[in-house]
């Protein structure tokens, strides 16, 4: 096989610990061999199934709110003149991106990781003997569940993918030239919605024992947002219909949602798993803070560093907050340095310990989301009133709660602002802005906003706002993908 990176971390490297609780968490890594002498064991398979869990949380953690959150309206970035070393960053969100870019590049290989960990457990579970065949399904249906989010993304961002199921002989050969070619988006989505109907067939509908595991509810609305992406409203409404009856609902208190006392809540449907006390602390915060914060917000764990200031909150979203609604004092801090007052993304900011670190879960999926899908939903069918879901989540943090004639009269646009302000900062805003049809034409408008702001904006940033992202370079001189357009 040729010199490709995509794949190999599987070979050279262990597959590390997904964080849930009980057994789930205290599983002792495995370095990850070939199926014919690793997958012999439940436990192997459990293992497997952890690095497949881990994978998507360094996707989450490192990658995916720079192209779901970073590269939308919602934030920008603090400039550092003194440290020009994050270029790369700031190219997401200025659109200034080339194919080149090992932004690009990392979201592809850790993507096609996590599908390759899939594939080999999905390959090799049949073969192995479970206490309670039961669960052997529902292990099954975890997998098909993250392998379709993985797919999704992919789909969503890249359009045309290559599409691969198979283990082949070796992790390498999965990405090999024989299994090669970019399979046109329509069938990525004609194979990952059947998977994922079947991980709904196969999931439960919670995990009492093992918090942190997809459940239907997470399969459910993964699938919903698969229709939605398709336009496909009406099978996307009765998805989210059935979520209704899962035991979801929302938390009493906004800031209550996110606590590292109060996770894997009855509002959260799939949450990103950390843990302080077992080794598994995040760290997504400390980069969002103020550069020139010092010790300030970060304490003794501080002071903050000079690649700092990401995701920083942009005028434009800070404007569509009530003052005096809950998420805006909680999403969004400004730091004073007695020269400069900086927004930041405060959303996650419970306190911080040694190096910056922290014991909060991050949100992937949770019912505020979903309350607001299916409000999106009725408002596109005419299958239900819109208007009660939407007040439901915004009474929680909004004394009047009340829609105004104006949000009456565009309830599409109430409902699109509505996400934005319950969901900032979760990377939902940017594949909004893709379902909708809107992202050119926000994002131009948002780049004009950002170069009356901010004199750093160089003339050509926003000019070429691309919704495909370009098939990285490597990828491109090793296999002959035809590029995307304008890339």
């Amino acid at each position: 096989m040729k010199n490709n990176t995509i794949l190999s971390i599987l070979v050279l490297t262990t597959i590390f610990l997904f964080v849930g609780c009980d057994d789930f968490l205290e599983q002792a890594p495995e370095t990850f061999q070939t199926p014919q002498n690793f997958f012999e064991t439940e436990d192997q398979i459990n293992e497997a199934i952890a690095g497949i869990y881990n994978t998507n949380r360094g996707l989450m953690n490192s990658e995916h709110w720079r192209f779901g959150e970073n590269r939308s309206d919602n934030s920008s970035f603090q400039f550092n003149p003194a440290d020009r070393g994050g270029i790369s960053n700031e190219e997401v969100d200025l659109f200034l991106m080339l194919s080149a870019n090992p932004n690009l590049g990392d979201y592809w290989n850790k993507s096609y990781s996590g599908i390759s960990r899939a594939n080999f457990a999905l390959e090799n579970i049949d073969g192995v003997t479970f206490i309670n065949e039961a669960i052997k399904e529902v292990r099954r249906g975890e997998i098909l569940f993250l392998r379709s989010w993985f797919y999704f993304n992919l789909a969503q961002l890249f359009g045309d993918v290559p599409f691969v199921t198979s283990a082949g002989d070796s992790p390498d050969e999965i990405l090999s030239d024989e299994f090669l070619e970019r399979v046109p988006v329509g069938q990525v989505y004609d194979n990952i919605l059947a998977d994922i109907q079947e991980a709904i067939d196969l999931l439960p509908n919670q995990n009492n024992t093992e918090s942190g595991r997809a459940t239907r509810g997470a399969a459910l609305m993964l699938k919903a947002k698969m229709h939605m992406a398709l336009q496909e409203f009406q099978a996307a409404e009765a998805l989210l219909e059935q979520m209704q009856s899962l035991g979801y609902s929302l938390q009493a208190d906004y800031a209550s949602i996110f606590a590292p006392d109060n996770k894997n809540n009855s509002e959260m449907v799939f949450e990103i798993q950390y843990s302080f006390a077992l080794g598994q602390a995040s760290n997504f915060v400390s980069r969002f803070v103020p550069f020139n914060s010092g010790s300030d917000i970060l304490g003794d764990s501080g002071p903050a560093g000079s690649r700092a200031g990401q995701n920083q909150p942009t005028q434009n979203l800070i404007d569509l907050y009530d003052t005096d609604d809950a998420r805006f004092l909680h999403n969004i801090s400004f730091y004073d340095d007695g020269t400069t007052v900086e927004p930041w993304m405060s959303k996650f900011n419970y306190g911080f310990e040694d190096q910056g670190l922290q014991d909060v879960n991050f949100p992937m999926f949770r019912y505020a989301d979903a309350m607001l899908m299916l409000a999106e939903c009725y408002e596109e069918t005419g299958g239900g009133d819109p208007v009660p879901l939407l007040l439901q989540v915004r009474a929680r943090s909004m004394p009047d709660s009340s829609l105004s004639t104006e949000e009456s009269s565009d309830l599409e646009q109430t409902i699109a602002d509505e996400r934005r302000r319950e969901l900032a900062f979760e990377n939902h805003r940017w594949f909004d802005l893709l379902r909708t049809g809107r992202a050119v034409e926000v994002m131009t408008a948002h780049g004009i906003e950002q170069k009356a702001e901010k004199a750093t904006v160089p003339m050509e940033a926003y000019t070429n706002i691309r919704t495909l992202l370009g098939i990285p370079l490597g990828q491109v001189e090793e296999f002959g993908f035809t590029q995307n357009e304008g890339w």
